[in-house]
């Protein structure tokens, strides 16, 4: 009598469980760590974008350093709070407590 056999065994179904198991403990934690890279991608973003407003302004007035504040103005990003003065501008991302500084005095005034 031959038996015709359909679907899988106990057994291979707790195998693929278990790997399963066993890949997802593996890949959390890296994922999970995703976050804190996150937060440090928007300051730097923010901290780029803040230079790159300082040396477009610098350019458009021809070579005349501007206020800070007015290229300050220039740059907007939730979450991110830009400080001055030029020769220490701070960008700091609210959330993830991120800081990062440039030096913006030469393209800067005040």
């Amino acid at each position: 009598m031959i038996r015709s056999q359909k679907g899988f065994t106990i057994i291979e179904l707790v195998v693929v469980i278990v790997i399963l198991g066993i890949l997802a403990a593996v890949a959390f934690p890296k994922f999970q760590d995703l976050s804190g890279d996150a937060k440090s991608a928007v300051a730097q973003g923010a901290l780029a974008a803040l230079k790159s407003a300082a040396v477009i302004t610098y350019a458009k007035k021809q070579g005349v350093p501007q206020p800070f504040a007015d290229i300050k103005l220039q740059v907007s990003s939730e979450n991110v709070t830009i400080t001055g003065p030029c020769n220490n501008a701070t960008v700091v991302h609210t959330s993830g407590g991120t800081t990062y500084s440039t030096d913006l005095s030469e393209y800067c005034s005040g």
